[in-house]
């Protein structure tokens, strides 16, 4: 693996020279990247677009996580957002009562739990060839732990990352953001509605290009058709990893466990 990614790098390297391959998006420099992001306004479809591709890929060689809305199990009453990992852990990412950690807008961010359910899927593992990230955004970005154990993350030679990225507020990337996009290793690729097929398509290539030639004969997680997608930043009603009736397993409070049945759920899943 180690070997594959390198040759890749230098491939990029000898064709683009200094020119960034976060504002390329030629096929060249997508094809040769190690690391690819999405990135584009809210509610245009990137949680879409990672999940869809994620779940086409063999489950045993990827590992991160993604974001989906927590609602008052009662009420449905959208009360922040959780962290959802592919191996179906699931813990508070923000909530809108005060004593969860920092304010982030009108959300108050669960630090710790966040820090302890993400970090150990920030690390080089054995086996594991994509790491995903849905998303480096703006409350992630608040714990300096995820963004030190990422960038480590980004420059290995031992893994890929594909996630997604908040698009530019007024015109400016975040500092953190922008740094992403400047690496010479990665590409970047904006999403629209008009874009978005083949955005998906190119971004389906480029993973099976780099996990595709070694990963095992294990075939992707077959999922339900949900009824409703309720996903942050989803505004289509695609194939997801989750059913929605997930959403409403969060309690509205900061420090929550998750449910047997869920753990259960996941791991028929994958029988």
């Amino acid at each position: 693996m180690s070997v594959r990614l390198w040759a890749k790098l230098a491939s990029v390297n000898r064709t683009m020279g200094d020119e960034r391959i976060a504002t390329t998006e030629t096929d060249q420099s997508t094809l040769s990247a190690i690391n690819v992001f999405v990135t584009g306004q809210p509610g245009v479809g990137k949680s879409w677009l990672v999940l869809n591709a994620a779940k086409k890929l063999p489950q045993d060689v990827i590992a991160g996580f993604y974001t989906v809305e927590a609602r008052n199990p009662k009420t449905g009453e959208k009360i922040g957002f959780d962290i959802e990992t592919f191996s179906g852990e699931r813990a508070p990412l923000s909530r809108m009562r005060k004593g969860c950690g920092p304010k982030v807008g009108k959300y108050y961010f669960a630090l710790d739990d966040f820090e302890r359910v993400v970090l150990p899927l920030l690390k080089p593992t054995k086996g594991i060839k994509l790491h995903i990230v849905d998303e480096v955004g703006r409350m992630e970005l608040q714990s300096e732990r995820f963004r030190d154990a990422l960038m480590n993350l980004l420059a290995s030679p031992q893994t890929a990352v594909f996630g997604s990225l908040p698009a530019p507020r007024f015109g400016h990337d975040l500092p953190f953001v922008e740094d992403i996009k400047q690496r010479a290793d990665t590409a970047t690729l904006t999403l629209t509605k008009s874009n978005r097929d083949t955005t998906a398509q190119k971004v389906e290539s480029i993973l099976m290009n780099i996990v595709g030639s070694s990963a095992t004969n294990q075939a992707p997680v077959q999922v339900k058709q949900p009824e409703v997608a309720t996903v942050s930043d989803i505004s289509t009603g695609s194939t997801l990893l989750f059913d929605p009736s997930d959403f409403l397993n969060s309690t509205g409070y900061c420090p929550t466990e998750e449910p047997d049945m869920k753990r259960m759920r996941y791991s028929q899943s994958l029988d």
